[in-house]
């Protein structure tokens, strides 16, 4: 065995150790390892290539080999959290007088450290080899030392000089949003990947490819000037749907441009389901740094709105991570590997059916509608239109698309479901509602009404305006069948302003509503009470400042349907069925308003959707949106509420913007009509 000798030319050498008098303090292949390891934990890699490697090491292996490639493999696997354990006890006495025999030592180390794969573990066999440091001048040993001998082992296990390092990510299946039937509302699909060869392809086509694909022609020569570009490499330029085989066609038919199909997040309902899903897009800027230390990076895509939004962590899942090494003879050697955790399924009590029948009939139309289960509290349907197709913004939309969507003056952006509105004469069964509570109420107490205007005495310029004065003896049914405002307006005024507040809010007013979407809350008015006999009167009736989020209508509306008894509106299938309130009425109080609503269809504002071998009942609004009362110009919203008495299993709740010169709240009226026709 070969002993290294360093000779010491003068007296400038640091001694490290010293060996010779008993007494004096031996630097042994532990203390060595010990100190090579405090040095490595802090990455101090400079220092242990120049200081504690051997030469043949350093002869062996590069500044390169050894510096530049740690600093770059820790950086690039995020490699932390060292940790190391020499598997054997210091040397005793008796071995530490049998190293000045030896000119070799080895010892097991255990090795430890965190990755973006995972933690890594492994055993190495450090051997240390003895450097001896010599005085010329006397010829005599003056020192002793031991350094490494380094491999790339030391790097990573089982890696060998030459060998690469690789790392990719295993991606995780992003979660399904599925409907109660476990119709894909949101999945993974297939779709085209349009892309070019640019050694088959001309650039006088690039005018024509730019137009069949709807993009710009600098956008695809970006895509082609990208430095990893080669002649002979398919460039991906845009996704589009696999039905759309017109684009398809137009393209593919240019030299040089093929598609291929590949996965990606796909919305089988598009245009129907589009505000309930949302999208999933690009990550931003500011979401990457809101969302850091949740393993985003700026290449991943986040859920932009609705439940694709709401259910982002459960959705996406997690990435998993391999490391590994390629090996000389072709094969691959797994470091470490950490497995996808695919994302969770999303499954809502939504009919997908019933939503796309309802999309249908209110498709050309702007306003919301939700239809809900009395008895579970399900919500089968939820709708805001008009809307647009969630597909494009993950295919990518270009930017004549996004104008065209974005300047489109019915708002199909906008969430309308999420949104509050005025309830018009829908009001008037929680007017009924909040009478019964506080005893104002005698349903058989007829009132004398005249005319079409009536005020109170100390009334100046307000008074209450009703449609018609063919009545001029109301009670409560009567009321209700010609939806009388002036009736309601006197009843609001005999609960007074506290108690109708405070009843109103029993019913769910001024409180978030308990639904796994998060919507506006409904309001009593702006402040939160009434500041005047006029705003009373008003609201009573379903005017003034008093809104309400359209799925909290149908779940009110669903409570009377219900036998009294309101269930809160439930989205997810996996969430319990749970009473929001009950007994806030007498039964036969809950009757009384049941037989109301049914006489309104047999008798009354809605006799429209009377359908014969059905019991429908219901309540019609018309939500005038003007600035005064003496504004006559003002748009109009129609408002019906509606359900089967004879099979109350679903109540739908429908709003109609702009309904002013389509027949009021009567248009809405023939929609509901034609929904419960096509349900069995």
């Amino acid at each position: 065995m070969k002993k290294l000798v360093v000779l010491l030319l003068g007296l400038t050498f640091l001694l490290v150790g010293c060996f010779g008098d008993d007494d004096e303090e031996v630097i042994t292949p532990y203390d060595e390892l010990s100190n090579y390891i405090s040095l490595w934990e802090n990455e101090q890699f400079e220092e242990l290539y120049d200081n504690h490697i051997t030469e043949q090491s350093r002869e062996t292996f590069s500044h390169e080999d050894f510096v530049e490639r740690y600093e770059h493999l820790y950086d690039a696997l995020s490699i932390n959290n060292l940790s190391f354990q020499i598997l054997r006890e210091d040397l005793d006495e008796e071995e530490v007088d049998e190293l000045e025999e030896l000119d070799t030592y080895t010892l097991p180390l255990e090795v430890s450290f965190d990755t973006l794969a995972g933690t890594v573990e492994y055993d190495l066999d450090v051997t240390l080899e003895k450097l001896s440091i010599e005085n010329e001048d006397r010829d005599e040993v003056v020192d002793e030392r031991w350094l490494v001998e380094w491999h790339p082992e030391f790097i990573l296990p089982n890696l060998k000089q030459d060998e690469e390092v690789s790392y990719r990510t295993l991606t995780a299946k992003r979660g399904d949003i599925l409907d109660r039937n476990e119709l894909a509302l949101a999945t993974i699909g297939e779709v085209y990947e349009v892309g070019i060869t640019p050694e088959n392809f001309d650039e006088s086509d690039l005018s024509t490819l730019a137009g069949s694909l709807k993009l710009t022609e600098e956008y695809i020569e970006n895509k082609i000037n990208q430095s990893w570009v080669q002649p002979e490499h398919f460039v991906p330029i845009r996704n589009i749907q696999l039905t759309d085989d017109e684009m398809v066609s137009e393209s593919t038919a240019i030299s040089g441009v093929t598609t291929r199909v590949i996965e990606d997040r796909v919305y089988p309902f598009a245009e129907a389901a589009a505000h309930l899903t949302g999208y999933i897009a690009p990550i931003s800027a500011e979401e990457l740094e809101e969302l850091e230390g949740e393993g985003y990076t700026s290449s991943d895509r986040v859920g932009k709105r609705g439940l694709e939004q709401l259910f982002e962590s459960k959705l996406r899942g997690q990435n998993g991570a391999e490391i590994y090494i390629n090996k000389q003879d072709g094969s691959t050697y797994t470091v470490a590997e950490q497995e996808a955790q695919d994302g969770e399924d999303v499954q809502l009590t939504i009919d997908m059916e019933m939503q796309e029948q309802l999309f249908r009939i209110v498709d050309g139309d702007a306003g919301t509608a939700t239809v809900m289960d009395p008895a579970s509290g399900d919500v089968l349907s939820v709708l805001s239109f008009p809307t647009f197709d969630p597909n494009q913004f993950v295919l990518g939309m270009t930017n004549s698309q996004y104008e065209e969507l974005m300047s489109d003056e019915n708002l199909p952006t906008i969430n309308r479901f999420s949104s509050t509105y005025s309830p018009g004469s829908t009001m008037k069964l929680f007017t009924s509602v909040v009478g019964f509570q506080t005893g104002a109420l005698d349903p058989n107490e007829v009132k004398e009404i005249e005319g079409l205007q009536w005020q109170k005495d100390s009334w100046d310029d307000y008074h209450v305006t009703r449609v018609n004065d063919q009545h001029t003896e109301v009670d409560l049914d009567v009321a209700m069948k010609y939806s009388d405002n002036i009736y309601f307006a006197m009843l609001g005024l005999d609960i007074g302003g506290e108690a109708f507040k405070d009843g109103l809010e029993t019913l769910g007013f001024g409180e978030s509503l308990p639904f796994a979407y998060p919507v506006t809350t409904s309001q009593i008015s702006n402040s939160g009470s009434f500041g005047s006999e006029g705003q009373i009167a008003d609201s009573s009736f379903g005017q003034g400042e008093v809104l309400i989020n359209n799925t909290h209508l149908a779940a009110l509306y669903a409570g009377v349907a219900n036998d009294g008894v309101y269930m809160e509106p439930r989205l997810l299938l996996d969430e319990s069925e749970e009473v929001w309130f009950e007994s806030i009425i007498e039964d036969e109080e809950n009757d009384i308003l049941q037989d109301s609503l049914r006489n309104v269809v047999a008798e009354g504002t809605a006799t429209d959707i009377d359908i014969e071998g059905r019991e429908m009942a219901g309540k019609t609004g018309t939500a005038e949106l003007k600035a005064s009362h003496d504004d006559e110009d003002g748009a109009q919203n129609g408002i019906f509420v509606s359900y089967d008495q004879a099979n109350p299993n679903m109540v739908l709740s429908l709003m109609i913007e702009n309904v002013e010169d389509l027949g009021g709240s009567g248009y809405t009226v023939e929609l509901s009509k034609e929904f419960f026709e096509s349900i069995e």
